[in-house]
């Protein structure tokens, strides 16, 4: 479907709950927050409600505190999951969602996008679930604020990279412009961003990159984030999300790794690439997915033994 068509599909509905998947990044907490802000614009009753809460590294985005991790059934008529591409990926919220009563809308633009939902608008070009979200926003004639361009132009950096990913692209460019327009400063979401870490973020960090190895002749590179590592320095292992980023800065480094061990027997990875090598077909590897360039995946065990396993398939794949 287009923009135009979700739209419509929106217009039709005054109670909606706006969700997305567990382990909230970015772009999935900044496309709830923006749609649903949208949606308030336009005098409809708007909730989100998401299994996990917002890590604090995004605590500077206008509403984050009003995101609900209660698991109460809303009273709506059409809920919509942005930045998911599976229902599995929502958690425990998908409990509360009732396609037989609500009309379930999709915004998305992962590859790895399975096209659940009744209607979906689905473009794996895009280079956010954000991007998505402006177009729509236009469509349904909002006239956006400074707080809502500046939610918009938080999530398209994150998943940009700082536009610095080749998921980059002309019209990503100008709409961050429009946004910058319409009142986003993009120097402040920057410092936000990218240089205002917590004393314990770095030492974290530092502690990690102490102990950073490669495989694959150089061609991989890869962390462990342990539990005793987080409780050592008092750190939540969700705020980890960039690290994998620096991970792949390592010279020579095509694919960088985060095996980030969840302490109930989960070990998640977040797999990097720098364009050359497709993450998304090896973390589908192992039951996950997600872009070209930054994709995820959750196995059960131990972190010694995941990231053998990983280590190991990933050279040989690649």
């Amino acid at each position: 479907m287009t923009a135009s068509e979700i739209a419509q599909a929106l217009e039709k509905h005054r109670r909606i709950m706006v969700t997305s998947h567990v382990n909230p990044d970015g772009d999935s907490i900044s496309s709830q927050l923006a749609l649903a802000s949208v949606l308030k614009t336009l005098g409809k009753q708007a909730s989100i409600i998401d299994q996990d809460p917002v890590p604090e590294r995004y605590r500077f985005l206008p509403g984050w505190e009003f995101i609900s991790n209660k698991m109460e059934t809303p009273n709506v008529t059409a809920v919509c999951v942005v930045d998911c591409a599976n229902p599995e990926r929502i958690g425990q919220a998908a409990e509360l969602i009732t396609p037989a009563t609500m009309e379930l809308i999709v915004i998305d633009h992962h590859v790895s996008n399975d096209g659940f939902g009744h209607i979906q608008y689905i473009d794996t070009q895009a280079s956010s679930t954000c991007e998505l979200i402006y177009r729509i926003s236009q469509k349904l004639n909002v006239k956006l604020s400074a707080e809502q361009a500046t939610i918009l132009l938080s999530g398209i950096m994150t998943d940009s990279g700082g536009f610095r990913y080749s998921n980059t692209s002309p019209v990503t460019l100008r709409t961050a412009a429009l946004l910058m327009e319409s009142g986003a400063e993009l120097a402040w979401i920057s410092e936000q961003l990218y240089f205002q870490h917590p004393l314990r973020h770095l030492k974290v960090l530092g502690q990690l990159f102490s102990d950073l190895k490669t495989a694959a002749n150089g061609k991989v590179s890869w962390v462990a984030l342990s539990q005793e590592i987080a409780r050592k320095h008092g750190f939540d292992i969700n705020d980890s999300e960039e690290f994998v980023s620096h991970v792949l800065s390592v010279k020579g480094a095509e694919v960088g790794l985060l095996f980030k061990e969840q302490g109930n027997g989960i070990v998640r990875v977040s797999f990097r690439s720098k364009g050359r090598v497709d993450v998304n077909r090896l973390a589908a590897i192992f039951g996950g997915g997600g872009h070209l360039q930054a994709a995820g995946a959750r196995l059960k065990g131990t972190v010694d033994d995941v990231t053998k396993k990983v280590i190991e398939t990933v050279e040989r794949e690649i």
